[in-house]
């Protein structure tokens, strides 16, 4: 029986048990965005349900693109729950069931973010204490987070969360549990220093922030994509997922599902890599129909005010030969501050929006009546990573107001600064 939840949270889709946490696809309809609701059974002790508030309430804290947003918590007839952001609920560990590994161009800059995730969720007082592949997401077109904040916890100490976050990450890129298989003996490209880098934090010689710094220093080139094949494989995880689904389902459980939701798997596929040798990522092409026109300046309130000012416009010119470029960062841009981006002006509703950006770069998209001071008085209604070619990303119904594409990570260049490029943003209607 569904459990007895705020009105503003509507159930669709019962997915699955965490251990002893119901996880459910809602719907927040006062945002109208889809969330993640994990609730405690009925079954739990006040002790547990504080030790599970806890460490929720410690992750809301934190805001990091590579870990899982908590909205809200609370009790609901005694029974303590969650709610965080829907990143598509496709774990790593579904991904191997799968026969999916995590695509080796995209495994440095995701390793290396979800240890430094782990790093600030540490500077909290708190562990998480249960990381396996389970709680590592990772859906298409977004950035890998680390969740399953709650769970009951099997290891007490932060080096141990380091130690088991390293060795999921050799799983989900080897396919394999056992650690005599190296991330450098299977996945093309990498260096024995990414073997040095997850032994070292498995064997406490590495906290999680030595560990994220050990792999962004590691040098990696991906290679060149070429301009066909689609590829089936990104929905084999997809498939996983919605067969569990259809067979909680099939065998009774409560499930309402609303079919016209346009949150069920909202990402954009993505490119995926195999046991031995990952294909390279696509490079996916531009919707070629009619544009909504679009007018855009810089925002920086976290910064200066100024971010190439004069170039903004080249973002919606239709000219591939125009861009705009951030600044070039001599560190990462989230150890400086949570991120610079675009605010748009469209004519009308979009439905989606197109991107064409240096790929790595993680991002969120909001949405505000007007220009808001506080990045964090935007609504909030997409988050990801940029593809190689363009990122085509939905978009909820709104008419009028400001969009916003807020960048909070930017890749490295070979100069060793970090810098992102801008090339086109089309609204669609």
């Amino acid at each position: 029986m569904p459990p007895p939840l705020p009105e503003r949270y509507r159930l669709n889709v019962r997915l699955g048990r965490d251990g002893d946490v119901d996880e459910w696809l809602a719907t927040d309809d006062n945002l109208e965005r889809p969330v993640l609701v994990r609730v405690l059974g009925p079954e739990a002790t006040p002790q547990r349900s504080a030790a599970f508030t806890a460490s929720v309430r410690a992750a809301a804290s934190v805001g990091h693109p590579h870990l899982q947003k908590v909205y809200a918590a609370g009790d609901a007839g005694s029974v303590a729950y969650s709610v965080s952001e829907w990143d598509g609920a496709v774990s790593a560990a579904d991904r191997l069931k799968a026969g999916e590994t995590l695509p080796v161009e995209e495994f440095l800059p995701n390793a290396a973010g979800l240890a430094d995730a782990l790093s600030r969720f540490h500077a909290t007082g708190t562990v998480h204490g249960a990381i396996d592949t389970s709680a590592i997401h990772f859906s298409a077109a977004h950035p890998a987070k680390l969740g399953g904040f709650g769970r009951i916890h099997r290891r007490r100490e932060a080096a141990d969360d380091t130690a088991d976050l390293a060795d999921a990450l050799r799983e989900a890129l080897t396919g394999s549990s056992n650690p005599a298989v190296k991330p450098s003996h299977v996945a093309e490209g990498l260096p024995a220093s990414v073997d040095d880098a997850l032994d070292d934090a498995h064997d406490g010689r590495l906290d999680a922030a030595g560990l994220s710094a050990a792999l962004r220093a590691i040098p990696y080139s991906p290679r060149e994509a070429p301009d066909s094949a689609w590829d089936w494989r990104p929905f084999v995880a997809f498939a996983f997922v919605a067969a569990a689904a259809v067979l909680v389902a099939a065998v009774g459980l409560a499930v309402s599902l609303d079919p016209e939701s346009a949150f069920l798997f909202p990402a954009t596929p993505a490119e995926t890599g195999s046991d031995v040798a990952p294909a390279p990522t696509p490079i996916l092409q531009a919707d070629e129909g009619p544009a909504l026109g679009a007018s855009v300046r810089t925002y920086d309130p976290l910064g200066d005010g100024v971010e190439a000012n004069d170039q903004a416009g080249a973002a919606v010119d239709d000219d591939s030969d125009t861009t705009w470029q951030t600044e070039a960062y001599t560190e990462p841009l989230e150890g400086i501050k949570d991120g610079v981006g675009l605010v748009f002006s469209v004519a009308g509703a979009p439905s989606a929006m197109e991107v064409t950006a240096t790929s790595g770069t993680t991002y969120q998209v909001g949405w505000s009546g007007t220009v808001p001071q506080a990045v964090s008085e935007w609504t909030d209604v997409a988050s990801g990573t940029m593809l190689a070619g363009v990122s085509h990303i939905h978009l909820p119904d709104r008419t009028g107001g400001r969009w916003l594409l807020w960048l909070t990570s930017l890749p490295e260049t070979s100069e060793g600064t970090y810098r992102a490029t801008v090339s086109s943003v089309r609204f669609l209607p």
